[in-house]
């Protein structure tokens, strides 16, 4: 047996060939050498089998990445590594270098190869969309019989603008395509449906409300056969506020906090907390405001009773004691407040 090339005998042989002629020989990869990448200018994602896929790397990376589907390494090769050098770059066309470096019987070898990688450079879907305003749900912010303040609009704002800052960098749908306020509140225009019903879950946790949506049918895919929705979402906040006063079934009291599951409310007589789920949110009714709060003076303390002067006609006013309200003084002045036409003292710390 002898090598086919130099004629040596002697020598164990590696296909027909010696071991000095078989490195010489060596292919250590088949790189192409053409390679065509496409590319999102906006978001740099890259279209790969039809599919679009988020990769946030310089050319060079996404050169390696794509070449690393495209290339087929020596089998005799190991520990293989690989890396690209940018010689010159024409429009679209990136000239390069591949360097390439491995371990074949024992010895690193390293082999160069030219390779023209061509970019295009377009949009991706989701990027077109935004472009084009593109929205698949609108958040409607209303208030039950009254319009959003000033106040409430700019916590609406916030918690909006801090959940888009939060999944917008891992979810291209999620951006606020247009905001416009009207005189019963404020929609805003959502890229994404799901985007749109977290951002509304989390107005309802900040701020209490009812939550409704109403799909509508704006026009039908011709290429999938479906028909197409754009989803409505109402977040509809509650006509108080806390510290204002309701009616809920026979109690009367006071808000003392709106959560997204439920309301707290403290009795003005017991002093007793309670809650209300929103699912019986139409049983509650308006009572007084907090902007209605009195102050007066306490005129009078029996064991039983605390006289107080009516804040209006300066009538005195006989009111049953109770823990609440049993440490005043004569002479303290005390926040009340009248439903219809009945008096009741508030408790100072439980108002500040």
């Amino acid at each position: 047996m002898f090598c086919t090339r130099c004629g040596k005998t002697g020598e164990e042989l590696l296909d027909t060939l010696c071991r000095s002629c078989f490195l010489e020989e060596l292919i250590l990869a088949e790189i192409p050498e053409e390679l065509e990448i496409t590319v999102c200018t906006h978001c740099q994602s890259r279209l790969v089998s039809g599919k679009w896929y988020e990769m946030e790397l310089s050319d060079e990376e996404i050169i390696i990445n794509t070449l690393n589907n495209h290339i087929k390494f020596s089998s005799y090769a190991q520990n293989v590594e690989i890396r690209v050098e940018t010689l010159l770059e024409r429009g679209s066309i990136i000239e390069c270098i591949v360097h390439v470096k491995g371990t074949v019987l024992d010895e690193i070898v390293e082999q160069d190869y030219k390779l023209n990688v061509k970019i295009n450079r377009t949009v991706c879907p989701e990027c077109s969309k935004f472009a084009s305003g593109y929205y698949e749900a609108v958040i409607q912010i209303r208030a039950d019989k009254r319009n959003p303040d000033e106040e409430e609009i700019m916590t609406v704002d916030s918690i909006i603008a801090e959940i888009i800052d939060k999944i917008s960098r891992k979810n291209k749908m999620a951006y606020i395509s247009e905001r416009i306020v009207l005189k019963e509140g404020v929609d805003y225009y959502v890229g994404s449906y799901k985007v749109a019903k977290r951002l509304s879950n989390s107005i309802k946790d900040n701020m209490g409300g009812i939550i409704k949506e109403s799909p509508r049918l704006m026009g039908r895919d011709k290429s999938g056969g479906k028909d197409i929705y754009r989803i409505w979402i109402s977040v509809r906040i509650p006509f108080f506020k806390v510290r204002d006063f309701i009616k809920y079934e026979s109690v009367v009291g006071q808000i003392i906090s709106i959560g997204g599951k439920k309301i707290m409310f403290r009795d003005l007589i017991s002093g007793n907390q309670i809650s209300i789920l929103w699912r019986n949110y139409d049983k509650i009714t308006p009572a007084a405001k907090k902007e209605d709060v009195i102050e007066t003076t306490v005129t009078a303390k029996t064991p039983n009773s605390i006289q107080i002067l009516h804040p209006v006609t300066y009538e005195p006013v006989d009111i049953e004691i109770n823990d609440e309200i049993a440490d005043l003084e004569i002479g303290s002045r005390v926040p009340v407040i009248q439903i219809n036409s009945s008096l009741y003292i508030l408790n100072l710390f439980h108002n500040i």
